[in-house]
């Protein structure tokens, strides 16, 4: 592509990194430039040889981006993204959207003002996985969607807990595990209208769950549990069966599984599940392998989404409205927790 779209990356942690390894490889964008408080985070510039910039002010002020991906900490997320919607710049901003639902709303604000697209990364919603399960759903193939199960049992080991904000509340798998999930589930099973949740830190007695129950009721009547443990030796979660993330082993696992009345799916080890002729539990249950190779392309498919969008072949995959559902879905779960009992989403 000769004219590929020019991104910044504000942000360079965890899921910067991964970023920028992302625009390495993608065919529609470029490294714009790195920006990031630590100085350290230089050499990634020097590596890309592309400038760095201390604070989006120092960047906004010398050669803008088409684009820019902002993955500072969540507190930071209203500040940053506006002042990039304000400029006219669109943003892809790390989930979740913001760490409170004001200023959610705030940063959705700014992106209609401005008329400048706002895109939220949840990059699940970028498996090719994920859009062979959307179409089997939308498609009819399962009948009308009654249940669904989602696991993620895993176990993290000692040295993930020498970061002491992760014994304290927010730092448990509640906070941290579960927000793509929540988002995916909605993508899959439409608006989630009630929530009730239950935790347990008896495991690792931590101020902080290792353990939590959610269930889920939809707008269209289907009901979901899900099941989040971080104490569990298991293959079961969407990071250990999905082979995006090249650092977990794949386990050739299912974490969810979708029922409906024509038939249920598995995934990520995609499985269709029916009767042939008479649908009863007498007769017997056949399966097809549905052939999509795992995918380690998400965030690549992400950016590349991201381009079509500046460039106007596309609508936002996940738009600033998508990331507060799931914000005002997962302080619903928060709440329910507290009391036990069924929260409203509002």
């Amino acid at each position: 592509m000769k004219n590929k779209i020019k991104i910044a990356v504000v942000g360079i942690g965890l899921m910067g990194s991964q970023h920028l390894k992302a625009l390495r490889v993608s065919k529609k964008a470029k490294l714009h430039s790195v920006v990031d408080v630590n100085k350290n985070s230089i050499i990634h510039a020097k590596k890309f040889k592309v400038p760095f910039y201390k604070s989006s002010t120092e960047l906004l002020s010398n050669n803008k981006p088409d684009a820019v991906i902002v993955a500072t900490p969540n507190q930071f997320h209203e500040k940053h993204t506006i002042s990039f919607l304000d400029a006219k710049i669109p943003v892809l901003l790390e989930k979740p959207i913001s760490d409170n639902i004001s200023k959610a709303k705030k940063i959705i604000q700014s992106s209609k003002k401005n008329k400048t697209h706002l895109l939220i990364g949840y990059h699940r919603r970028h498996n090719s996985i994920v859009t062979k399960v959307k179409k089997q759903i939308d498609s009819g193939n399962l009948g009308k969607i009654v249940a669904a199960n989602v696991m993620c049992w895993l176990y993290k080991n000692k040295d993930w807990y020498k970061e002491k904000w992760r014994i304290k509340k927010g730092g448990g798998p509640l906070g941290i595990n579960l927000v793509h999930d929540i988002d995916l589930i909605c993508y899959l099973l439409g608006p989630i209208t009630h929530v009730q949740a239950t935790t347990s830190n008896k495991i690792r007695k931590y101020e902080v769950e290792d353990t939590a129950i959610v269930n889920f009721s939809f707008r269209s009547g289907a009901l979901c549990t899900l099941s989040v443990s971080d104490t569990i030796v298991a293959p079961y979660s969407y990071e250990l069966t999905a082979g995006e993330n090249p650092a977990y082993p794949i386990t050739n696992q299912s974490a969810y599984f979708i029922g409906g009345t024509k038939g249920s799916i598995q995934f990520p080890n995609l499985k269709h599940w029916y009767n042939k002729g008479e649908r009863s539990w007498w007769k017997p249950i056949f399966h097809k392998d549905l052939n999509i190779r795992l995918s380690r392309f998400t965030l690549i498919n992400q950016i590349d989404h991201l381009c079509d969008v500046v460039s106007g072949k596309a609508k936002p995959k996940v738009s600033g409205n998508d990331g507060l559902q799931s914000l005002k879905i997962f302080d619903a779960i928060l709440r329910s927790t507290k009391t036990g009992k069924k929260i409203k989403v509002n």
